[in-house]
């Protein structure tokens, strides 16, 4: 049995499945306006785009090309849809689907816990799985369900508050290899990432799991899984929205485009696209977007547009353009290389003076084992092209080094973020001096004022390493008025 992250032409199928085992086990102990509201949130015009976002992981149980069984997990760890088609009941389909959903949540989502809003005939279901009662009985909108968590083990922190990185998720590619890495290892058998990688099946992965997978000696797979395995549904996504509030949204997706009237100029997407199909040995795969600028005069409007797309290629320059040693030694002592970037953006600020430009990285550069996360902004004049730093704008004195830290670790919510750094060594990091590579300033601005955080790059054992991969402090404009520098910025943003 297979067990994958549907594409996108799988969904409607899946989601047909999802309401013939519902209207069948689950909506007769459902009021009719549950039911409704069931049929509206399961539509593919609705499904469809959160997918694409990468906002609702949808794994398949496949056997003989058959969809068996399907399951939606949240960002957040929590399963939004766990149905199995009625005549493979019984069978261990619904076990596998949620073990595989489970190693997803924990190694790649990086989430301490996974919850489910269970319909009450399926809270013994899921105490099978480890489930645990987590409030009492609801209804909301005619649908009846019991809250139930499980606690998860082995997580880390990937960033911090506002700003956390959420590992790369969805239907690209490079999701799928985080998730064949967190859920099998590097390879798992003959039939690992690379071979789906060059059948053109990037979305998908072999089931891992062993049919034995219980320590006591039986067969568990079966257990529970004798009536149905029951729909169980986000109410959060009911009404349009994602979670409880807009906290919720983390790294990139947190950061809100900014809306800009009466420009002068007009702005194009663009989209770097590289796959290297014929190398057997090693993945190589390159998807960046950035931002174009058109309307600009043509010597600063080189300037700026070179500048955006640099920022976006970095890696597929250090890696694979131009590789350093370190790069080429890393390929070469890697069982299983692979050299891959994904970068989308944010334009987070813009007038006719001034853009601010927020790029999120996810890649791998050598070895398959390890990935990296990194954020970079550019922020640059219009006017004549000029590239602004922390340094430039920011008077980095004892006050505002101390202001800073309390809204990073604020942000964090860890008091021990930083701790290893003095004071002196915060503001030459903020200065421009990484330190080794391992503290990047940057910054972007938004509607309401500024954010000045690190891209953290600690060595893999580095015991300072609290599993942060960026984190930024906000600043409005009223809080970093005290500490502003006379850069032609501030006539700019404002």
């Amino acid at each position: 049995m297979d067990i994958r992250i549907l594409r996108q032409q799988e969904l409607l199928p899946a989601l047909h499945l999802i309401w013939d085992v519902f209207a069948e086990d689950v909506a007769p102990s459902y009021a009719p306006e549950g039911v409704e509201e069931f049929r509206d949130f399961i539509k593919y015009d609705n499904i469809s785009p959160m997918c694409g976002r990468g906002e609702l992981i949808f794994f398949g149980a496949f056997e003989d090309d058959e969809l068996k069984g399907s399951m939606a997990v949240r960002r957040d760890g929590h399963i939004c849809l766990f149905f199995v088609k009625k005549t493979c009941q019984g069978q261990g389909v619904g076990r596998r689907l949620f073990e595989a959903a489970k190693a997803y949540c924990t190694e790649v989502l990086k989430v301490n816990k996974m919850d489910v809003n269970a319909a009450p005939d399926a809270a013994g279901h899921y105490s099978s799985l480890g489930f645990q009662q987590s409030g009492e009985e609801q209804t909301v909108n005619g649908i009846r369900f019991l809250p139930m968590e499980l606690k998860l083990e082995g997580t880390g922190r990937t960033s911090a508050g506002k700003s956390k990185v959420p590992l790369i998720v969805g239907i690209a590619a490079g999701g799928v290899l985080l998730l064949a890495l967190a859920v099998f290892g590097i390879y798992g058998a003959a039939r690992g990432i690379y071979g789906y990688v060059h059948e053109h099946y990037p979305d998908s992965y072999t089931e891992p799991f062993d049919d034995r997978d219980s320590h006591d000696g039986r067969d568990h797979d079966d257990r529970g899984y004798d009536g149905h395995d029951s729909g169980e549904h986000s109410w959060d996504y009911y009404d349009g929205t994602y979670g409880d509030d807009e906290d919720e949204l983390s790294g990139l997706e947190s950061i809100p485009v900014y809306e800009a009237d009466d420009l002068s100029f007009e702005t194009e997407e663009k989209l770097y696209k590289y796959a290297d199909e014929e190398k057997k040995s090693m993945v190589i795969d390159f998807q960046v977007k950035y931002p174009q600028i058109n309307g600009l005069d043509e010597k600063t409007g080189k300037k700026v547009n070179d500048e955006l797309k640099n920022c976006a290629m970095e890696t597929v320059d250090k890696i694979y353009t131009n590789p350093s040693e370190s790069v080429k030694e890393g390929v070469l002592a890697s069982e299983y290389p692979a050299l891959v970037s994904y970068v989308d953006y944010k334009i987070s600020y813009m007038n006719n003076e001034f853009v601010s430009v927020v790029f999120q990285d996810y890649s791998y550069q050598g070895d398959s084992s390890t990935y990296y996360v990194n954020l970079r902004t550019r922020n640059i004049s219009l006017k004549d092209g000029t590239v602004y730093e922390v340094k430039d704008i920011i008077n980095t004195n004892e006050a505002f080094i101390d202001d800073w830290l309390d809204r990073m670790r604020g942000e964090a919510g860890d008091e021990a973020m930083l701790s290893e750094l003095s004071r002196g060594q915060m503001e030459e990091a903020l200065k421009g001096d990484s330190l080794d590579g391992v503290y990047v300033a940057n910054f972007f601005a938004n509607a309401n004022g500024i954010e000045i955080g690190f891209d953290l790059n600690y060595k893999e054992d580095d015991t300072n390493n609290l599993g942060y991969a960026w984190v930024t402090a906000p600043f409005d404009f009223g809080d970093i008025r005290e500490y502003k520098t006379k850069s032609a910025f501030w006539k700019a943003i404002d």
